[in-house]
């Protein structure tokens, strides 16, 4: 179950062919500041950045306007050359394999509007993966609710896991992550049990 990029590109591939299909939106914005915030008060260093489901770049763009090295991973690969072209280093990988990085390797693990997009039977090796590469922190916003957006002539939603936000933070402590803050309603910040 570990790659799963083809199942995944063949489903959002086509979103981002709609030029104003999620580009006008700015999902992370909210997250990156109350991250920012709690960063300030508790006086953390974040040196690397990974913002799994990266679409546009606009996380990308931003961590590497603040000097933080930072990298995307989509699976679209016109979203990855658009990235790879903007200046950003980005993979095209599922969330569910992250093999090409080192165990630890980054501070921050992003995804913004990311796991309700995978199936439930994907969901624990993404978050194995997220556990496996991150030293410090995870900042995962899921959707709670259907989205049949972007999908013409296709009765089909967009989100495969649709789970209520207390279904979320179990899932998540059963993973064995603590919730070090809950930035909003549906913005998980968390750290990996000791």
């Amino acid at each position: 179950m570990k790659n799963t990029l083809d199942f995944y590109r063949k489903i959002y591939e086509p979103l981002f062919k709609m030029e104003n299909y999620t580009k006008s939106l700015n999902r992370a914005g909210v997250a990156i500041t109350k991250f920012e915030e709690f960063i300030d008060k508790n006086n953390i260093k974040v040196d690397n950045v990974i913002d799994v489901g990266c679409a546009w770049g606009k996380t990308l763009k931003y961590w590497k306007k603040k000097g933080t090295d930072v990298i995307g991973v989509d699976v679209s690969e016109k979203i990855v050359e658009k990235c790879k072209r903007q200046g950003h280093k980005s993979y095209l990988a599922s969330a569910t394999d992250l093999s090409m990085f080192k165990d630890k390797q980054f501070d921050l693990y992003m995804a913004t509007d990311v796991y309700e997009h995978l199936r439930i039977k994907d969901l624990r090796n993404a978050i194995e993966e997220a556990k496996r590469i991150t030293k410090k922190y995870l900042l995962i916003r899921p959707h709670p609710t259907l989205d049949k957006r972007g999908r013409r002539n296709i009765k089909k939603a967009l989100h495969l896991t649709v789970w209520s936000i207390d279904q979320w933070q179990k899932f998540f402590e059963e993973s064995g992550l603590t919730i070090v803050e809950e930035i909003e309603n549906n913005v998980f910040l968390m750290s990996i049990k000791k």
